[in-house]
């Protein structure tokens, strides 16, 4: 019989019909046999007044609604519509509740049919997608979607969208649809009917899988593209500008000579070819990426050795990837090969994947992150995480799925072939250029099976992350929820997690060491109960010494008489976890030199067992090292947010100069290393670069090429003189202050405007005097830590309203690209010193005091230089942007550090003036 499907949208007054809200448009839009052959669609008279906000929203108004039908009027009808179809709709237990109290109040039946959700569809058959909000997924879809919030619009989109969907499915092999089936019976809505419906439409047709696939042990893969052989082809390097210039613009028409790029290429060339050491700080616009990526692919050509280019953040390494390196490949007389190298932590395990895909027990994050990978597989070549858009508790399952390495060759036999980090490691050992992160890098560097040349070519970009990402890499951190999972994961002998299978295997091989179970239970839950107590201990210090909602970083030294309790429990929890990992090694040595072969189940069994070990033994040197033995030249501390009691605590512990330590063993090994970044210099100098790195010793070769954009005609800055001191002031009454600027900026700008501070609480205290003042509701805010999301989500809802303020802390200092008019107006409320009771910036002014040196002049003013430079850079991004700069903190002005800030940006006019000035200045430049 064939499947009648009703898609359904309502606009509502609100979220809660048992509170009074009212349905205010209907619409549904009738599927059948993958055609639109009817639509309905009403407004309602909610028989209430509509606020504002949802005015604002949907676009539907008192006025739109004032002679519409009542819902007793249209009730009938719409029961009508959905009668024995499919009811289908985006989030569907939201329209489809909804609307059942109003037909329950109206006299009506309930609806009693199948749903279909096409969230939850679009998760699983696009999970590489960036988002399921509605409009995200026509844009991607190329879907017409004219009117979003506006119920027969959107009911009609998602219409189109299931056809979609529907024809992704159908493009599925049966195999993997026999496995979405499987496990669809976990999902909130019955996806099971209509990949059932596709199953047997498949099976009719006797169709046979794409070309593209390839199928293993059950499982359908996408093909690997075979690499071609990418031999040296003899090509020199043009060493004359003319002759760079001329490939330029041949593969770009509109290509602009820069010399600050062409002397760039020059210098790194030089760097690699007599194995020098660089460092080169390259301005906005100069042309960066492309400025080491034409030398270093000459030259890894010329010499048959891989160039590694390494970089701080996820979105730089995808840029080189996407963008850069294909527009080289246009420029280039010659084919080469470029690849993504990540952590083995990044790769799926397809042997843990198949154990995974056996067990029963899937509660609904698991069925669905299950039901994702295998669409998945079926499109990636990389088996990368970072491809995937998992839920928050997919992401929890993915940590046992991951790459972490298979100690027994029985598990990986199978899989070696397919194994998608075993051929990232293949492609990287035959790839010109390797691209990956500066985290891989140092952890790479640090084992013996490096994967990375040891005596190789480098350039590390964004390197004024370098001194931050080797002293992350060489700390720990440890928190409540990481450990706990351990435990619940592990479980005691009759709770048929690890200890109880492990159990079960000595009893099934006769290897019972006489001893019962019963203590090791007793030892776990003893140190679960001290594990909790330290942390509940831990959150209660913390809240006393912040009394804040602001997420706090608190320095931890064991000689401070605050923390005398958590020492003593940390003594304790030290000797427990000596016991249990002693009794656990005990059991898996009988079993390991067991003469009985063990079964594939077993190993998968043990190999988890010894991942869980490895981390028990290293949360116990953690709480030795942080509680009982600290070491002088490390720097502890404890980060707190009030979210929740002990979840919010997380220890943390670094070298105070971890990459001094990282260069004289590591990098300073490499034949050339050349460091690059927009952001090097301070006051016309790289001494403070290199002592953060502990070079200011060794030879290298510098050079700074400043941006060729015109900022004096691209650029103002204002800086208001009806400002009170920042100083003078409590956050809050700054706060308060600060708000009224950043609403009058914001009108003038009409929004697209980005709102930089320095603290989660003084960002927090202005977001909330601006918002609960009323006057910006027509403007849409986003705040980070408050709004929610990712960093890269955040500046995409940004970028998608026109009216629009987003207010952000440290990682929106740099990094983020905002090309246009999508932001005009930049506001800096602080100058970015780092609080002086930070840990980390208390730790090095306290060494440098030692010294006998200045830490201002020597530390804290080079690094505020430093900041500010980055955040200015978010303003301008190509040579066509314009905007406004305007600085709250008037010490820029006042204080004798404050001509340096000045001096750290390129020539533009300064100007200073009263509020409504400052409006009126925005208003006309903008």
């Amino acid at each position: 019989m064939m499947q009648r499907y009703v898609v359904v949208d309502l606009e509502t007054t609100g979220n809660s019909p048992k509170k009074g809200d009212r349905i205010i448009q209907f619409a549904g839009v009738v599927i059948e046999n993958d055609q639109i052959v009817d639509e309905y669609s009403t407004f309602i008279h909610p028989g209430q007044e509509i606020s504002l906000f949802i005015e604002e929203l949907t676009g539907i108004s008192n006025e739109t609604v004032k002679n519409a039908p009542d819902f007793e009027d249209v009730a009938e009808n719409i029961a009508r519509l959905i009668e024995g179809a499919c009811f289908v709709a985006h989030n569907v237990l939201f329209d489809l509740s909804f609307l059942q109290e109003e037909l329950v109040r109206c006299g009506f039946e309930p609806f009693y049919g199948s749903t279909l959700d096409t969230v939850e569809l679009a998760k699983i058959l696009k999970p590489t997608s960036d988002g399921y909000k509605l409009h995200q997924l026509a844009k991607e879809e190329n879907l017409d979607h004219s009117r979003p919030h506006q119920a027969d619009s959107d009911a009609y989109a998602t219409a189109l969208l299931l056809l979609e969907l529907k024809k992704k499915l159908m493009n599925l092999p049966v195999m993997t649809l026999k496995q979405l089936y499987r496990l669809s019976y976990s999902l909130q809505s019955e996806v099971s009917e209509l990949i059932d419906a596709c199953i047997a439409s498949k099976l009719a047709k006797a169709e046979v899988h794409s070309p593209d696939l390839i199928t293993y042990r059950g499982l359908a893969f996408k093909k690997a593209e075979q690499e071609g052989d990418h031999k040296d082809t003899g090509a020199k390097f043009p060493l004359g500008n003319e002759e760079k210039i001329a490939m330029l613009q041949n593969a770009f028409p509109a290509f602009e000579a820069r010399s600050g790029q062409l002397d760039m290429m020059n210098l790194i060339h030089n760097s690699f070819e007599t194995s020098q050491d660089a460092i080169i700080e390259a301005g906005t616009g100069i042309g960066k990426s492309i400025g080491y990526l034409l030398p270093a692919v000459y030259f890894a050509k010329k010499h048959q050795k891989p160039v590694v280019v390494s970089t701080y953040t996820l979105q730089l390494q995808d840029q080189l990837l996407q963008n850069e390196v294909p527009k080289l490949k246009k420029i280039l007389p010659f084919t080469f090969q470029a690849v993504l190298l990540k952590g083995r932590s990044n790769y799926l395990s397809l042997a843990k994947f198949e154990r995974a895909l056996r067990e029963k027990e899937d509660n609904y994050e698991t069925a669905l992150t299950k039901m994702q990978i295998l669409v998945w597989l079926t499109e990636t070549v990389t088996g990368d995480k970072d491809e995937l858009n998992l839920t928050s508790g997919g992401q929890l399952f993915w940590n046992r799925l991951q790459s972490d390495g298979l100690t027994y060759a029985g598990l990986k036999q199978p899989w070696l072939e397919l194994d998608f980090f075993e051929r990232a490691k293949k492609t990287a050992a035959k790839a010109d250029i390797i691209i990956t992160n500066h985290s891989f890098l140092m952890t790479d560097l640090l084992t013996e099976d490096a994967l990375i040349p040891k005596k190789g070519y480098l350039v590390l970009d964004e390197a004024h992350h370098l001194e931050q990402a080797a002293s992350k890499q060489l700390g720990s951190r440890l928190n409540y929820i990481s450990v706990k999972t351990i435990l619940n994961r592990l479980g005691t002998s009759d709770q048929k997690q690890l200890l109880y299978k492990l159990d079960r295997m000595l009893l099934n091989n006769g290897l019972t060491d006489g001893k019962s179970s019963h203590e090791l239970d007793q030892k776990l839950s003893d140190f679960s109960y001290e594990f909790e107590q330290l942390f509940y201990y831990l959150s209660n210090q913390a809240e006393k010494l912040s009394r804040s909602v602001s997420p706090k970083r608190l320095s931890f030294k064991i000689d401070d008489g605050r923390w005398g309790k958590a020492i003593l429990v940390a003594e304790r929890l030290v000797d427990l976890l000596g016991y249990i990992i002693t009794e656990l090694e005990k059991r898996l040595a009988l079993l390991l030199n067991n003469e009985s072969p063990l079964g594939k189940n077993s190993l998968f069994h043990l190999n988890d067992i010894e991942v869980l070990l490895g981390h028990l033994q290293d949360t116990r040197d953690s709480l030795h090292e942080f509680f009982i033995k600290p070491h002088e030249e490390n720097i502890y501390w404890l980060d707190y947010t009030n979210a929740a009691p002990q979840h919010g605590v997380t220890l943390t512990v670094q070298p105070i100069a971890g990459s001094k330590r990282l260069w004289d063993s590591y990098f300073g090994r490499q034949k050339s290393v050349v460091m690059t970044s927009a952001t090097l210099v301070v006051k016309d100098s790289f001494k403070y670069f290199k002592e953060q790195l502990g070079l200011e010793n060794e030879p290298m070769q510098t050079a700074s090429f400043p941006s060729p954009f015109p900022y004096k005609k691209l650029v103002k800055v204002l800086v208001p003189n009806d400002l009170p001191e920042i100083n003078c002031l409590s956050v809050e009454e700054f706060s308060e202050t600060a708000a009224n600027h950043i609403i009058a900026a914001a009108q003038a700008a009409k929004g697209r405007m980005m709102v930089l501070f320095t603290s989660h609480e003084m960002l927090r205290a202005t977001y909330h005097s601006v918002k609960d003042c009323g006057v910006l509701d027509e403007f849409t805010l986003f705040a980070q830590g408050i709004s929610g999301g990712s960093r890269m989500r955040l500046l995409r809802n940004f970028q998608n309203f026109e009216k629009a303020v987003l207010f952000g802390t440290t990682s929106l200092w740099e990094g983020v690209d905002i090309p246009g008019e999508d932001l005009s107006c930049l506001i800096i409320v602080r100058l970015p010193f780092s609080p002086p009771d930070e840990p980390v910036t208390a730790a090095k002014c306290q060494l440098l005091e030692k010294q006998g040196r200045n830490p201002f002049s020597e530390y804290s003013l080079p690094e505020a230089l430093l900041r500010f430079r980055q955040g200015f850079g978010r303003l301008i991004r190509t040579p066509e942007d314009k905007g406004i700069l305007v600085i709250l903190d008037r010490r820029i002005i006042t204080a004798k550090y404050g001509t340096e800030f000045q001096k750290a940006i390129p020539k533009v006019d300064w100007h200073q003036g009263t509020i409504s000035e400052m409006a009126e200045m925005i208003e006309e430049w903008i």
